[in-house]
């Protein structure tokens, strides 16, 4: 039997050759695609590798810390750029007893301005430094050539004993003898020192003593220290008279009133341009009472409770005698506060003719017209009452020498248990109401940030564990298997 004619053969492998042909030249083309490709993301990587490699230390460094440790207020940031004084900032430590943390921020302050240096010193290596510096180890020294004036800061401290950029927990150091920090206090102190330094001015407040009266709190303490104020202590009887230095006089919940001698120094002092500011909350007080009633203001007897403007939450506890106060916008010392503050047991105090008759009287803290003023429970009165307010008076024409009398009748404005909660403007009423008193001053009063941890808090959090375990991962599932049967069923 003869064998069939196979024909077209060379024409199937035609067709193959070029099947060959053309799969070989798509490959070749990849191949020079991705060799293309690969080149050129090598030569960007060296090229952003030689501009990275040339930027300052830091500059791509972002702070992500949910406390912002390492960022500088915008107020700070401010001040340093209108900085024209070379500044010195040594640390006198060894570098494992300096807080990351702190050096970070101390770095940030050197490249915010190039008037500010930073060296680290440590006196273990260099023992002469201690005395070179006349400090101690673990100092930081702030200082200015220009004035010639220094400040010696601690690296850290102890809350409630001893101020630090850094503060630890004292009660855990003495429940645990471990350290626990707390609050970071760094910027507050920082920008306070070089301010302090650069300044020619000499701000004096003077505390009245001999009354019974209540030490500031350490929190208001504290403030007046980063504003640059000396504080000193001030009793007319024994002291005599009221010293040529002295700026304002601070006098904070007196028990007892003023003898005769001393209300004749007070009326003398404010009537020549003095400044006094008094914190006051017994009623009774009659040398203290008459002082005010000369310039315009008259104390109540009684506590001030506001029906429209009461803490709701603390109501189980103080009623509504625990208030947030209406704030002038109006005043020099209220205008710029943006938060509510938080009194407690808030005294009274109405407007009357003064007897001084150049004296302005301008409430910068006061109730809401629904208040009402109670002694006890048969003698309530309603009404709108002033809780701060401010006297001025013009000294013989002068426009440049003003008599100021600050009153604010509500003690607890600088109870630390209070002042220290956050988003409260006790404090920023306080320091406002006292730098109003010294027209050349420019001060920066950081508070120090907390760096205990907060809890988040979630609403509904079944609801939510519910769609994150349950709703979210089944319906990754089901999208899945319905993917799978339809490429299943192509």
């Amino acid at each position: 039997m003869k064998d069939k004619k196979i024909e077209n053969v060379p024409e199937v492998d035609t067709q193959m050759e070029k099947r060959a042909l053309t799969k070989s030249a798509h490959g070749s083309r990849r191949g020079a695609y991705s060799a293309a490709v690969s080149a050129l993301v090598i030569a960007i990587v060296i090229v952003l590798n030689l501009i990275l490699g040339g930027l300052q230390p830091g500059t791509l460094e972002f702070d992500i810390s949910g406390k912002k440790m390492y960022t500088i207020s915008e107020q700070s940031v401010d001040f340093l750029k209108t900085l024209n004084k070379d500044i010195s900032i040594v640390v006198l430590a060894q570098d494992d007893a300096i807080d990351e943390r702190l050096l970070k921020l101390m770095n940030n302050y050197a490249k915010l301005s190039s008037h500010i240096t930073l060296k680290i010193v440590d006196p273990v290596l260099d023992p002469t430094a201690l005395t070179k510096y006349n400090a101690r180890e673990n100092n930081v020294i702030v200082s200015c050539p220009d004035t010639n004036k220094t400040k010696i800061l601690n690296l850290a401290g102890m809350e409630g004993y001893q101020e630090g950029l850094i503060l630890y927990d004292a009660m855990y150091y003495q429940y645990y003898n471990q350290l626990q920090a707390v609050y970071l206090d760094a910027e507050g102190l920082l920008t306070s020192a070089i301010n302090n330094v650069i300044s020619e001015a000499q701000n004096k407040i003077y505390l009245l003593n001999g009354h019974n009266e209540a030490e500031p709190g350490a929190n208001a303490s504290s403030y007046l220290s980063k504003a640059n104020y000396e504080t000193a202590g001030l009793n007319l009887l024994t002291d005599g008279s009221i010293p040529e230095d002295c700026r304002l006089i601070l006098c904070n919940n007196p028990a007892a009133d003023l003898a005769d001698d001393e209300f004749d120094m007070l009326a003398s002092y404010l009537r020549n341009g003095g400044k006094l500011m008094l914190f006051l909350d017994y009623p009774n007080l009659s040398n203290f009472n008459t002082l005010l009633e000369i310039y315009g203001l008259q104390m109540q007897n009684g506590y001030v409770g506001d029906n429209d403007r009461y803490y709701k939450a603390y109501a189980q506890d103080y009623g509504i005698f625990c208030i947030y106060p209406v704030l002038s916008a109006a005043s020099d010392i209220t205008s710029s506060v943006t938060t509510d503050a938080f009194l407690r047991g808030a005294r009274g105090m109405l407007q009357v003719t003064p007897q001084r008759t150049g004296a302005v009287v301008t409430p910068f803290m006061t109730s809401s017209a629904d208040a009402v003023l109670m002694v006890d429970e048969n003698n309530v009165t309603e009404g709108q009452y002033i809780l701060g307010a401010v006297a001025t008076e013009t000294y013989a024409g002068k426009a440049d020498t003003e008599t100021r009398l600050t009153v604010i009748t509500a003690v607890d404005l600088l109870s630390d248990d209070i002042s220290t909660r956050v988003n409260l403007s006790n404090m920023d009423i306080f320091i406002n109401a006292v730098n109003r008193n010294f027209g050349d001053v420019e001060s920066y009063v950081i508070p120090a940030k907390n760096l205990e941890l907060t809890p988040t808090l979630i609403s509904h959090p079944l609801i939510w564990s519910v769609v994150f375990i349950g709703v979210i991962p089944l319906g990754i599932l089901a999208g899945g298997f319905v993917y799978w049967i339809r490429r299943r069923n192509r």
